[in-house]
């Protein structure tokens, strides 16, 4: 072997270590980006109230616990589901 000959054993074994090293550095990033993103839309997406869903819940929950007449049902009143539970309760009696 000439003084100028390119070491073939060493430069595959640098190579080869090369290719594994730059395999679980791409392995740690992606992890590390996939948790990251996770963290985000936890903190930004899932964690925020919905306005909507809050405000539908409102009214619903005045629909049930309020007293009212409707006037396109004929008159019809509206008792808090409590006082009708109570009312139904009594008449099985």
């Amino acid at each position: 072997m000439r003084y100028d000959d390119p070491n073939v054993a060493a430069s595959a074994v640098v190579g080869i270590i090369s290719a594994v090293l730059l395999f679980v550095i791409i392995v740690v990033l992606q992890a590390f980006f996939h948790q990251a993103e996770r963290s985000e839309i936890e903190r930004k997406i899932i964690s925020q109230p919905n306005q909507a869903l809050q405000q539908l819940e409102a009214s619903q929950l005045e629909l049930l616990t309020s007293y009212s007449r409707s006037a396109e049902a004929g008159g019809a009143v509206r008792i808090p589901i409590e006082r009708a539970m109570e009312l139904v309760a009594a008449e099985a009696k």
